[in-house]
């Protein structure tokens, strides 16, 4: 009787060990399955950050590589604003129109800006005799520079005019377009093809006309280049 007791006695104590060991062993598993899901986290994050330095490493590497044009203005398009500048500099110096003559340089071109005083008489759409040397030096550029296409605008001041050949500004701003194309064409036998005329009549000041002296900025002929759409 003593040794069966002995027995069952011994038996609860190995099931007990058994369930305790059972359990160790649960809780060891679960700690390695954690401790697995965090190395596989970490590691996941570790290759992220390593693409995201590369994804920027490559952003700045982007430009020089597929050499993206400047915001502002290419080589070329300097050059060719430096070459018109240079000529009607010379001009200027002779005529004394430095405040009558201006090139800007825009992006994918530039804008040459002729006012009145050095084009045309008050009122009138025939070009002066004086704006042929300054059209000539502009028409060189614009032949040397095949590629570009040219936009011609007029421009008046806010004075109304009422005359058989212009009723309007409107009708003067592209007379005086169309004088200056026609010399291009006729005179330097560039191809109509890459013009295109407007006249803003007197809705595009570029001061107020608020004095004679702002008046006269806002008469004015601007010839602009760019870039041929197709050509970017």
């Amino acid at each position: 009787m003593s040794r069966i007791q002995g027995q069952g006695r011994n038996g609860m104590i190995r099931d007990r060990i058994r369930t305790s060991i059972d359990s160790d062993s649960n809780w060891l598993i679960t700690f390695s399955d954690v401790m697995t899901l965090l190395l596989i986290f970490f590691v996941v994050f570790f290759f992220a950050k390593l693409h995201t330095a590369d994804e920027n490493t490559n952003r700045k590497d982007l430009p020089a590589a597929i050499n993206l044009p400047s915001p502002v203005t290419s080589g070329s398009i300097t050059a060719m604003a430096h070459d018109v500048s240079k000529e009607i500099d010379n001009l200027k110096h002779f005529a004394d129109m430095s405040d009558d003559i201006s090139i800007e340089a825009i992006e994918r071109g530039m804008i040459v800006t002729l006012r009145e005083k050095v084009t045309f008489r008050p009122g009138d759409a025939r070009l002066l005799r004086e704006s042929e040397a300054i059209l000539d030096s502009v028409a060189d550029i614009l032949k040397h520079h095949a590629s570009y296409m040219i936009e011609i605008n007029g421009h008046t001041d806010n004075v109304p005019i009422n005359t058989p050949g212009y009723p309007s500004n409107w009708e003067l701003s592209v007379a005086r377009a169309a004088s200056v194309l026609k010399y291009f064409i006729n005179r330097h036998g560039i191809d109509p093809a890459r013009f295109s005329i407007k006249g803003d009549g007197e809705q595009r000041p570029v001061v107020a006309n608020d004095s004679p002296d702002h008046r006269a900025q806002n008469r004015r002929v601007e010839i602009k280049l760019r870039e041929r759409e197709e050509a970017l």
